[in-house]
């Protein structure tokens, strides 16, 4: 299996979309199972001649020469879901920043966001045009033809609030403040607040802020002294205490930190971290 990632190369997409990136299975390849965990982004997903079957905890994706496109959502979750690959895969995966896929829909996500898992087809000219693209010869070629794609459909759609409470919530060089402190300082009420995280992230602000927590303790722990690094990162990612980093970790891994970093593989610059069974 081949997982390569790419960066938007237009500077509109690069504000919206955090990284692209393709994997490639062979037929000979064995099949292959990881645990992902709950992320900020939302992930479009884009798979070629394949059959997916989708639990509550599982989602398994076969080779299946049909000639269909699956598009799917991801992102609607908040525990670890194992995923399984068998056979010949070609997927493109596209990670929009917090937020910034609404820029590209007709109406919230919220209205596209069935599972953890959808088929997502936001646009009448949405499946052909993916279609086109995932039979392209090359990858320059079909990312290209995915970034004018999506370039073409940006409205501009912004937000009276949610970006600026965004930006705040995933700045380590902002002390971090309640929901109830962030709401006064936004002129916003608790309830209004929660309906638009729901509406347009499909997260309420208490489960975002427990993944950017998450997040950033994933992203910090190589950089850190084997000897300090349960100790450090309860304190760089903002955990009450080590108990309270160990007690999120279990509920959104089903793993203690200390077994979770022993067993997860990091792809690119740590952008992407599974944890295969």
């Amino acid at each position: 299996m081949k997982v390569s990632i790419y960066k938007p190369v237009s500077p509109l997409l690069q504000q919206h979309i955090a990284y692209i990136y393709t994997l490639d299975r062979q037929d000979g390849d064995e099949p292959c199972t990881y645990l992902t965990f709950p992320g900020i982004y939302n992930i479009v997903c884009l798979y070629a001649d394949t059959v997916s079957e989708v639990s509550d905890d599982l989602v398994s994706i076969r080779h299946e020469p049909n000639g269909v496109l699956e598009s799917r959502l991801v992102g609607k979750f908040s525990k670890a879901v194992c995923v399984k690959y068998e056979g010949r895969i070609s997927e493109i995966t596209t990670f929009f920043k917090p937020f910034a896929i609404n820029a590209f829909l007709p109406s919230p996500l919220k209205d596209f966001a069935g599972g953890h898992f959808s088929f997502f087809n936001p646009h009448p000219d949405y499946v052909p045009a993916m279609q086109a693209i995932q039979s392209m010869h090359t990858v320059q070629d079909k990312l290209a033809a995915l970034e004018a794609y999506w370039l073409s459909k940006y409205n501009g759609y912004t937000h009276p609030f949610l970006p600026a409470i965004l930006d705040e919530m995933g700045n380590e060089d902002i002390p971090e403040r309640s929901i109830s402190e962030i709401c006064k300082a936004y002129g916003v009420s608790r309830q209004t607040m929660h309906q638009h995280f729901e509406r347009y992230l499909c997260k309420t602000p208490a489960a975002f802020r427990k993944i950017i927590r998450f997040r950033k303790a994933v992203h910090a722990h190589p950089s850190l002294p084997a000897e300090q690094r349960l100790t450090r990162l309860s304190v760089l990612a903002n955990y009450f205490d080590q108990s309270h980093m160990i007690r999120d970790f279990k509920e959104l891994t089903g793993h203690t930190p200390k077994s979770f970093f022993k067993n997860i593989s990091r792809f690119g610059d740590g952008q992407i971290s599974w944890l295969f069974l």
